[in-house]
């Protein structure tokens, strides 16, 4: 069945299980005695076969295998009784059977359910029997699982330490007849182990949207057709076919080529469910003027610029009419992204068609019914746009921010007002981005993973189940520690999503009730295992406080110490990685040597705060930071032609910002591109002779342009290369203003912070302190 003819009986099938029991209960285990035994078949426990590593029926089999023996491990573990484990006898033989997989249904019948991926089980019980088994081997899997989970078994992050395991030595099942699916067509994390990843039902239907379009092109294609090539800044872009190039998607030939390039794969590998033609990264686009004939003029404020979506539908409508002559059951998977992630307003889809929507320009700490909020109550708008326009959509949310991923982000209110919205708007298939970090997003991962198998279940109970179960006595001071720290996100009007946004966020007293909630968590542990989850959460705050000081530190003028912190801070994340890696945890990944977290603290923070130790090492600051300036938007670009440099230009009227606290985006200016003036006074001391003063800007986005006293100092960088302003993101800059500057008298300081490029952030101009230094 095609795909959105079963979805909508997959969704009833959720929201109304048929169960009929027949009012006598079957006993597994009996005062720690197992009166029990599983029957599967000899083919499902056997070993591992050598197939390809994409052969599907294999890989489920595996999975089955694996589930039964979880079934015996944790009937087991709960009672201390040993389920013994039989692919031997008849399926009607022995007293008390759980019968597994074909065991089952040769026994009971077929499972009554049919959802596409043969997801659909069935969990039955007669006459001190049950069947547990699906339409495959991966719903047999599911069912397995079901059975667990009623008995009281929660995963809630990998590893040991995330699961909950019910003590029981008698164990009870109601007998029943049960027919059941998941409520979404695919399930999935980026980052947890195969076994968390099976004891939550997690997988389901392959869809595939990743960045690959302009791979179907070859080079020697684009060199016989020119005009294949996008246009991009007046020239086709020619002679280049990697996934970061560009195609004219209003070429008919070049939808027929991608279309002839996807048949040919289907040809080798016809089973292949779902194939992407998502273009690559980035946000360059052909600017032909058939392409842009083919937009609808709806505006994208997140990027700036006219939608591109209807051009994008349009392409993709052609490559699935071509596909679909040969190969009518395949899916074609689409991201809505960039440019194209509003919803179409002219286009219609072709029913293969399945966009995976990824807000990636939007803000991904609040909600939709945030009014605060400049950009992600226009989610609402796309999310019912997008069901309107497709049957099927596949959500790519992100599970966390650029630029710094290791503060606490729980996602809890986002995620409990949210996921009920995407599933009501025709999202049935849920695989946000994420990293490995149940450290610091461990409620509203396992919140998405539970409401991804069951939409309808109410957000909150999951919620509560989750701390009063994971936390035990501490579940309480937990829970309220964890909604602390959700409020900085979802409830402060910062809109930046990063790390520039943590002195709003995080403040002093907000950090000081997070530490006193923590405390009395950590206090309130009974057992030994409450305390081990208590401290995981306690060790991801107590970095959080380290960089929080440091960022406090670094706006306060504060560098002497700056660099010895951040490698302490850098050293004990390294160790946390290492010290949690079964549990996905503190971001460490087999792809960066580092963690992720590391990773990124190195590119956008740890430069400056090195450069700032330098210069307290090596020079004499002259001035305290400077964070506090008056500031205007130069969207017209005059601001020279207007004097706005001169030191005797009046900017009374201009707004007070503090760069410690505020972003482009807390000042409105989240979509912004192009200028904003800052201005400032400072007084300096008398300067030795033959000694030079230096004005140094701790990190900007874009371009930086100074002025002092009204005269422009140039950017010289290492090399001696002259140049009217330096650019580069979160880079130091020094700029040498010994010819401009006057000692003993008030100096008027002019930096002018320009945004030329997209970044997801919602930053521009000062990202860090201003303060002049002068030679020892």
């Amino acid at each position: 069945m095609k795909i959105n003819q079963f979805l909508l009986a997959m969704v009833v099938v959720a929201a109304e299980v048929a169960v009929t029991v027949y009012g006598a209960d079957v006993t597994l285990i009996e005062d720690g005695q197992s009166r029990c035994v599983i029957r599967v078949s000899p083919r499902v426990m056997a070993a591992d076969r050598e197939v390809p590593s994409e052969a599907a029926q294999e890989q489920d089999r595996r999975r089955l295998r694996e589930s039964v023996r979880d079934l015996a491990h944790y009937l087991e573990k709960m009672s201390g009784a040993a389920v013994s484990i039989s692919t031997g006898g008849s399926a009607a033989g022995g007293n008390r059977a759980i019968l597994i997989g074909e065991v089952a249904q040769d026994a009971f019948g077929p499972v009554g359910i049919t959802v596409f991926g043969g997801q659909g089980c069935r969990v039955v019980g007669q006459q001190a029997r049950i069947g547990v088994y699906g339409e495959s081997d991966l719903g047999s899997s599911y069912a397995i699982y079901d059975v667990l989970h009623e008995l009281g078994c929660r995963w809630y992050m990998p590893g040991d330490l995330g699961e909950v395991i019910p003590a029981r030595k008698t164990i009870v099942l109601a007998e029943r007849d049960t027919s059941l699916s998941p409520g979404t067509v695919s399930r999935g994390i980026w980052y947890a182990d195969d076994a968390f990843r099976r004891r939550n039902r997690l997988g389901g239907f392959a869809y595939s949207a990743g960045h690959a379009l302009e791979g179907y092109v070859s080079k020697e294609q684009l060199e016989q057709h020119p005009d294949w090539n996008a246009e991009i800044g007046g020239k086709r872009m020619l002679h280049r076919c990697d996934v970061g190039h560009r195609l004219c998607w209003a070429n008919a030939e070049v939808s027929a080529a991608v279309g002839d390039r996807v048949i040919a794969m289907l040809d080798k590998n016809p089973a292949t469910p779902c194939v992407s033609i998502s273009p690559g990264d980035g946000s360059d686009f052909c600017e032909c003027i058939r392409c842009k004939a083919l937009d609808a003029g709806d505006w994208d404020a997140s990027m700036n610029c006219v939608s591109i979506t209807d051009r994008y539908v349009h392409f993709c409508n052609r490559v699935a009419e071509r596909v679909t002559q040969k190969h009518p059951n395949v899916k074609l998977g689409f991201l809505a992204y960039v440019q194209f992630t509003r919803p179409p307003k002219r286009e219609k889809l072709h029913p293969v068609l399945i966009p995976q929507l990824a807000p990636i320009t939007y803000c991904r700490a609040h909600t939709v019914s945030d009014a605060t909020c400049p950009s992600r109550p226009e989610m609402h708008e796309i999310l019912t746009g997008w069901g309107k326009a497709a049957k099927n959509i596949a959500m790519y949310e992100y599970g966390y921010h650029l630029a710094e991923v290791s503060a606490p982000f729980p996602m809890i209110a986002r995620n409990v007002e949210e996921l009920p919205l995407q599933y009501a708007n025709g999202v049935t298939m849920w695989t946000p981005e994420t990293l490995p970090s149940f450290d610091t997003g461990l409620p509203g991962l396992y919140l998405g993973i539970r409401m991804a198998w069951n939409p309808k279940v109410e957000p909150r109970a999951i919620l509560d189940e989750f701390f009063s179960n994971f936390y035990g006595a501490a579940g309480r001071p937990m829970k309220d520690y964890w909604q602390s720290i959700d409020a900085c996100w979802a409830r402060v009007p910062e809109h930046a999503g990063s790390g520039f946004g943590h002195m709003r966020r995080f403040t002093p007293e907000r950090l000081a009730e997070a530490r006193r909630l923590m405390d009395a968590a950590v206090t309130a542990c009974e057992t030994a295992l409450e305390s081990r989850r208590v401290k995981m959460a306690d060790v991801s705050l107590r970095q959080l406080e380290r960089f929080m000081k440091m960022r406090l530190d670094y706006f306060s003028g504060r560098f002497a110490e700056l660099e010895t912190d951040s490698r302490l801070w850098t050293g004990v994340h390294q160790a946390l990685a290492d010290e949690y890696a079964a549990n996905y945890a503190f971001t460490k990944t087999g792809w960066c040597p580092q963690t992720v977290a590391v990773l990124y603290a190195n590119i956008f923070f740890f430069n400056s705060y090195a450069d700032a130790s330098r210069i307290a090492r090596e020079y004499s600051l002259l001035t305290p930071a400077l964070n506090v300036w008056s500031y205007t938007v130069d969207r017209e670009k005059n601001g020279e032609t207007q004097a706005w440099q001169r030191t005797d230009f009046d900017d009374n009227t201009w707004k007070k910002t503090d760069v410690a606290i505020d972003t482009w985006a807390a000042l409105g200016l989240l979509d912004y591109y192009g200028s904003v003036w800052y201005r400032s006074r400072v007084d300096i001391p008398q300067i030795p002779a033959g000694k030079k003063v230096y004005l140094w800007v701790g990190a900007t986005d874009g371009k930086c342009k100074v002025f002092v006293n009204g005269r422009h100092v140039p950017y010289r960088n290492d090399k001696g290369e002259e140049t009217a302003e330096a650019e580069g993101y979160c880079q130091p800059f020094s700029f040498d203003i010994t010819a401009a500057v006057k000692a003993g008298t008030g100096n008027q300081i002019s930096i002018v912070g320009t945004r030329s490029f997209l970044n997801e952030f919602g930053t521009g101009g000062l990202l860090g302190p201003v303060v002049l230094y002068r030679d020892k």
